[in-house]
């Protein structure tokens, strides 16, 4: 392995995360200990999603050191490389059962220390080398740095967006009450939606569909449109957004407030969801799939039902019945 090289070792949730993952790290070095394989052994019989992931990576490894002999696994197997411009590592089996005792850091008891181990051991082993574990296992990272690794990090080579702190938040929270920063305003009121009309500078960087809140406790509203003088702001109010229900599934705070009235928007294509864990995401979105995929199942089967009923009538009206 090269000295100017980065060693990246991966955790056995990196593959099932993304079975091909190995390949994602240019021309840097990938080492793969023991312990991972045996995981993805015993995964991949299971009767679960994850099992396909399991072969999936399996087969991956197997294709890339399928020619290879047991010293050049070891050493580092060269990775398939795309062009002369873009190099690639190598792809290297650790046996961290095969680790002396007075090498390692943590004990032997669990899978996690022994892919912990590895990395410490190459990380003594390489010094002039910087070696990652790589896991999306937060319990572990800490492990991993308090028995003194010292680079771990997550798996964010599938992220969509690099830059996620440029991505706008999708709202506006104006101090104070937003009323006291508009000065002049046109409304109209169509049914029971109501559109103010307001000038650029109250929001000189606006986007559409942007939503827009107060630290108060009743305005809320959505950008619809502008011209070269106003905005336009749908009045949606916090009761509203607060009061907002699709299938019994109902907004605990305003922000999933907003995020629902974006979901069951219409006219909005595409809603893209960010925050920590826990704020909720992930359930709406699940939830609203899953939602749509048993009606749409449910409508699809009274559609079916609905043809076979209308040919069983028309054939029975087309039946002639002869008496002699």
């Amino acid at each position: 392995m090269a000295t100017e090289k980065t060693i990246y070792v991966l955790d056995t949730n990196i593959l099932l995360h993304e079975p091909f993952a190995f390949l994602s790290f240019k021309e840097h070095d990938v080492v793969i200990p023991m312990t991972v394989l045996e995981e993805l052994d015993s995964i991949k019989d299971r009767q679960k999603d994850v099992s396909r992931d399991a072969r999936v990576a399996i087969r991956a490894l197997e294709d890339t050191l399928a020619n290879a002999t047991p010293e050049q696994i070891v050493a580092g197997v060269k990775l398939p490389q795309n062009d002369e411009l873009h190099p690639s590592g190598c792809l290297a089996i650790i046996n961290d059962y095969a680790l002396a005792e007075s090498k390692v850091k943590l004990s032997f008891n669990e899978n996690d220390n022994r892919i912990i181990n590895s990395a410490i051991y190459l990380q003594g082993k390489h010094p002039k080398n910087k070696v990652v574990l790589v896991t999306k296992d937060i319990n572990m990272r800490l492990k991993a740095k308090g028995a003194g690794l010292a680079y771990v990090e997550d798996y964010r080579t599938d992220q969509l967006i690099d830059d996620i702190q440029f991505l706008t938040k999708g709202y506006h929270q104006f101090s104070g009450d937003f009323w006291q920063h508009v000065q002049e305003c046109e409304s109209e009121t169509q049914g029971r939606n109501t559109t103010h009309y307001i000038k650029h500078q109250v929001l000189p960087n606006r986007y559409m569909n942007e939503y827009l809140i107060d630290e108060g406790e009743h305005f809320a509203g959505k950008v619809t449109g502008w011209d070269e003088e106003k905005f336009a702001i749908t009045d949606l109010s916090r009761e509203r957004l607060m009061a907002k229900q699709a299938w019994g599934i109902h907004p605990k705070n305003i922000y999933q407030g907003m995020a629902m009235d974006a979901l069951l928007d219409p006219s909005i294509d595409l809603v893209i969801l960010t925050g920590p864990a826990g704020c909720g995401k992930t359930g709406i979105t699940a939830s609203f799939f899953s939602i749509f995929v048993q009606t749409y199942l449910q409508t699809l089967f009274l559609l079916k039902k609905l043809s076979i009923y209308n040919r069983l009538r028309s054939n029975l009206s087309n039946m002639s019945l002869s008496v002699t």
